[in-house]
């Protein structure tokens, strides 16, 4: 974990005094370490260490269990890559094996069983915005009288985005991004060149999940530079060029939706470092390779400051149309064809 001291100060006040609630509701931005901080939750309640400042300890059999997926009393519920949303059933079909439960039918009647190893049960929701309505309805009563030995963390960008009558139930805690000087500060500390780490504290934007993948893979990295060369290539390419690039995105919707909303929050930070140049704040932009910069200056020179606020609320407003089910094809032909043009 970098950063989230005020977090980390909870969890320890929390293990002390031996008062938690039964449901939290941990909200931040995407890849802000929001899972990270549940499964320490889950290993803190779980751990062998016989001091209770020590937990979690990260050693013990509990603890290496819980982060490897595999302790029979921490389950994990996520949706599939394959569906829309955490449904309440399983699907007709079983899927490939996985470490986590796509639906949330088990837990009405698994909650009721004491745990099998541990102190705890645990169950874990990543992106509680994506519980089908029947899904949500039918965790709400043991979400709300669960058994004493039982947690609910659920995880979600923000409070807003849950279902209010499950939002309700649970207890928030909020986590921030860290700050980029910190976040290059450990990144070199974990073995990142100093040149690299400031690259990616920058591109991460107070993400330190993404940090930490980027700077275990470096494939991370190079996508994002991908990404903000296809913009730049749609900008100065013809109307053609644009709707062949709209075409693309909208065939990997079909099958890799993150992926094209990870396209989309680039262009926008690269349309955001376009402001950031246009008001003489260069030193606070993301894309910080020589030719990015140089890209990112002649454009501030070409479009207006009005031209480029529009251009990033355009791709914001997008993001949002997509997941609300519209016409992908549609959406990303008409945001193509509205961003202003460079030379």
């Amino acid at each position: 974990m970098i950063g989230h001291e005020a977090a980390q100060a909870w969890l320890r006040r929390a293990l002390q005094t031996d008062r938690l609630a039964h449901a939290y509701l941990i909200t931040g931005p995407r890849a802000v370490g929001k899972r990270t901080f549940a499964l320490q939750i889950a290993q803190a309640l779980n751990c062998n260490a016989v001091s209770v400042g020590d937990r979690p300890d990260h050693t013990c059999q509990q603890c290496r269990m819980i982060q490897r997926g595999v302790h029979p009393d921490v389950r994990v519920v996520r949706r599939a890559p394959e569906r829309r949303m955490i449904s309440m059933r399983p699907p007709p079909i079983a899927g490939p094996p996985r470490d986590f439960v796509d639906n949330v039918q088990f837990i009405q009647a698994d909650a009721q069983l004491r745990p099998v190893m541990g102190r705890r049960k645990v169950y874990l929701i990543v992106y509680a915005e994506e519980l089908a309505e029947d899904a949500a309805n039918r965790l709400l009563k043991t979400l709300e009288e669960p058994p004493p030995f039982v947690l609910f963390l659920l995880t979600a960008i923000e409070r807003g985005g849950v279902l209010p009558t499950v939002a309700s139930r649970c207890q928030e805690l909020r986590l921030r991004p860290a700050g980029r000087a910190q976040l290059a500060e450990a990144l070199v500390a974990g073995g990142s060149e100093p040149e690299r780490a400031v690259q990616l504290a920058a591109l991460a934007g107070g993400r330190q999940g993404w940090a930490l993948a980027a700077a275990r893979e470096p494939a991370l990295f190079e996508q994002q530079q991908t990404y903000a060369r296809q913009l730049v290539e749609a900008l100065s390419g013809t109307r053609l060029d644009r709707l062949v690039r709209a075409r693309a995105l909208s065939e990997r919707w079909v099958a890799h939706p993150e992926a094209v909303r990870e396209t989309l929050r680039v262009w926008m930070s690269w349309w955001r470092d376009v402001m950031l140049v246009q008001l003489g704040l260069s030193g606070q932009v993301v894309h910080l390779e020589a030719g990015e910069q140089a890209t990112l200056r002649g454009a501030a020179g070409q479009v207006s400051r009005q031209a480029a606020r529009q251009a990033a609320a355009a791709i914001q407003q997008t993001l949002a149309d997509l997941d609300t089910n519209v016409n992908a094809r549609l959406a990303l032909d008409l945001l193509l064809l509205r961003l202003p043009a460079i030379v």
